[in-house]
């Protein structure tokens, strides 16, 4: 379990389990492949025309859907039984969850599901169809967030990585790392909030080792850098640049700066208050 958990065993070392958590899932009902859909067809739907009369009805509720608000029916979904049949804009409360049925769209109540169908008819009559736009450079705030947390999420998931893999207390406990992704150029892109001394810094520290390396760089290569004048912090901050290619050229870079307790400076812990020059840290 630690070899799948962190990806690394220590051999000849006791492990200690400080902290144990149990999770566990039940099911009331169970339906087997297939039989919901031959639910389906058994079913004679019974439309809800007048949901203010229905007894499954809670409240109305003024929901936002494309084009403005629009009045939205709320249903309790233990009132309602197998064949009910109820026509977007809704909302179908249970005890742990909310559907919405978007208008277009029709639930149907099942013994053990809601099945949510969409009418092409009521699609192309309501002129929600248009045609298809691939991602392109104009802005486009829907693209441009969803770009963004997939690029945040990146950096969040480098992180958790390193967490996991490092035997290091400066980094497992301590927490004393950053990453981020750049583009080409070095400029940033995204990152994980991790700390905030070491990402501003970064994108210099990624700029001066490109300049540095120009045109030498290939697939596989690996930058180590620590000076502060190459955009380090301090020197216990060793800053890890890793290229990304693609067809030969790089496509961006991912880097991780990450706090080493002792790299050989003049007292233990490398940050010396009495040192004077660069090289005693």
């Amino acid at each position: 379990m630690h070899q799948q958990e962190f990806g690394f065993v220590l051999h000849g070392r006791r492990i200690i389990v400080d902290d144990l958590r149990v999770r566990a899932m039940g099911v009331l009902t169970e339906a087997k492949f297939g039989e919901v859909h031959a639910e389906l067809r058994e079913l004679q739907p019974v439309p809800i025309s007048s949901p203010a009369s229905h007894p499954a009805f809670v409240e109305n509720a003024s929901v936002y859907f494309r084009g403005g608000f629009r009045e939205t029916a709320v249903f309790q979904l233990d009132l309602l039984a197998p064949g009910h049949s109820i026509a977007g804009p809704a909302i179908v409360l249970d005890h742990n969850s909310t559907i919405l049925v978007e208008p277009t769209w029709v639930a149907t109540i099942t013994s053990t599901h809601v099945v949510l169908e969409q009418h092409l008819e009521d699609v192309v009559r309501a002129g929600r169809w248009g045609p298809r736009q691939g991602v392109g450079v104009d802005l486009d705030p829907i693209q441009l967030s969803v770009f963004a947390h997939r690029f945040m999420a990146i950096a969040e998931q480098m992180g958790h990585t390193l967490e996991k893999t490092s035997t290091s207390t400066n980094i497992k406990e301590r927490l004393d790392f950053s990453c981020a992704l750049f583009d080409p150029a070095g400029n940033l892109v995204a990152n994980a909030p991790h700390i905030p001394v070491h990402l501003g810094s970064m994108s210099h520290a990624v700029k001066f080792q490109l300049d540095r390396f120009a045109g030498d760089l290939v697939e596989g290569d690996v930058v180590l850098a620590n000076h502060p004048q190459a955009g380090g912090s301090h020197l216990p901050d060793i800053t890890i640049i890793t290229p990304v290619f693609k067809d030969g050229v790089v496509s961006f870079f991912v880097a991780s700066r990450g706090h080493h307790s002792d790299i050989g400076g003049i007292s233990p812990g490398s940050m010396p208050s009495a040192s004077k020059e660069l090289f005693q840290e």
